[in-house]
């Protein structure tokens, strides 16, 4: 009984630990990067397209509007009857055909190692996914913490707009989690969709490691980290994702996106198993303990309740539904990561990649210039 009364104590301990924990966390609030204003360098944006997104021809046009002013803009696609030329040629944006040399990598990162061998003179170079429905000031704000040498990769994270469909939503909060890792520094990351870097963060090793990369956010990445070099979140530049997503869709989609991240960083398996499955305890214990033990309970539902409201305030619309979602939403990403854990392959715009094999290790960092050069 002693022994029994000792682990049931010991439980209480760990849960009202990470109660303090999550509440600490929820509590924290996005400060904005200091930027250096005029700065206004030379810059290439990159879209790589294949076939027909959501918006796209939308998405085209907002990425040509900018006010930033000293930038070109190019479309990358695989084939000359890609679907999403019409779009293209339509919103008046220069083409280009990705090239055979690059063809170690997946279809993303040949395209962007096509773009960036080719033009070479560039001060700046920014990923943009076609995908995405940019504000006009959207490249300004991105670029601007470049400004700081100690700054390797500027980034931000998209809203996803649910257009129809309840799946849609589930997406749309899936997303507030992937807000929340980019306010933290030690959690954050780069993201394909929106990603700005210097020149320079490209020398020769760094580009041969590129183009033979699975994921070009993952790889930028992993040379900004080994490079020293800080990422900037940029909260300002923010893009829209409009989506339309089924079961089918989402999951697809969702589990891709996690057997990525698990393939970049060995240690998201783990601490997310360990995240989720503490807040799914945490629950239940907060559910079971204030109806059936004590009301002194009540308290392990305040990071609960706190979370909620984060997340709340992340929304751009209201949508009820949102509140049952976030509650399901570590539930999903267990089912996320055990099943990414299993995938030997993913499926990524009509092409198969292997995920086999550790990932691909980050060469020396190097003083030499860019490709290109």
């Amino acid at each position: 009984m002693n022994l029994l009364m000792a682990a049931f104590y010991s439980y209480l301990v760990v849960m009202a630990l990470y109660a303090i924990f999550s509440t600490a966390i929820s509590l924290q609030s996005y400060k904005p990067e200091k930027v250096r204003k005029g700065y206004r360098p030379r810059a290439l944006v990159m879209v790589p397209c294949k076939g027909i997104d959501l918006t796209l021809n939308q998405n085209l046009r907002s990425l040509k509007n900018q006010r930033y002013r000293n930038y070109d803009l190019v479309a990358i696609v695989d084939s000359e009857d890609d679907s999403a030329i019409p779009d293209i040629k339509k919103a008046g944006i220069r083409m280009l055909l990705s090239s055979d040399k690059f063809k170690e990598g997946s279809g993303k990162v040949n395209a962007l190692a096509t773009a960036i061998n080719r033009y070479g003179s560039y001060d700046v170079y920014v990923v943009a996914d076609s995908d995405i429905l940019a504000g006009s000031d959207w490249l300004g704000s991105l670029i601007a913490p470049l400004a700081n040498r100690k700054t390797g990769l500027s980034t931000t994270f998209p809203y996803f707009k649910p257009i129809d469909g309840f799946w849609s939503k589930v997406k749309m909060v899936w997303g507030l989690v992937g807000q929340g890792m980019m306010e933290s520094k030690m959690l954050r990351f780069g993201w394909g969709g929106s990603m700005a870097f210097r020149k320079d963060l490209l020398d020769k090793k760094s580009f041969d490691f590129f183009k033979c990369s699975l994921s070009d956010d993952i790889s930028i990445t992993k040379i900004a980290r080994r490079k020293g070099m800080e990422l900037a979140y940029v909260k300002e530049a923010q893009p829209t994702v409009n989506c339309a997503d089924t079961f089918a869709t989402f999951t697809e989609w969702a589990n891709r996106q996690t057997a990525l991240s698990i393939r970049g960083n060995g240690n998201v398996f783990r601490l997310g198993v360990l995240s989720y499955g503490l807040s799914i305890m945490l629950f239940f214990s907060a559910v079971v303990l204030s109806l059936f033990y004590s009301y002194f309970a009540l308290p392990l539902f305040i990071p609960i309740i706190a979370g909620l409201i984060k997340n709340h305030r992340r929304l751009k619309e209201s949508h009820p539904v949102a509140l049952l979602i976030q509650l399901i939403m570590p539930f999903i990403f267990i089912s996320n990561l055990l099943r990414a854990r299993s995938m030997a392959s993913i499926e990524w715009r009509g092409k198969k990649y292997s995920l086999s094999g550790p990932p691909n290790s980050v060469p020396p960092a190097s003083g030499k210039l860019s490709p290109g050069e």
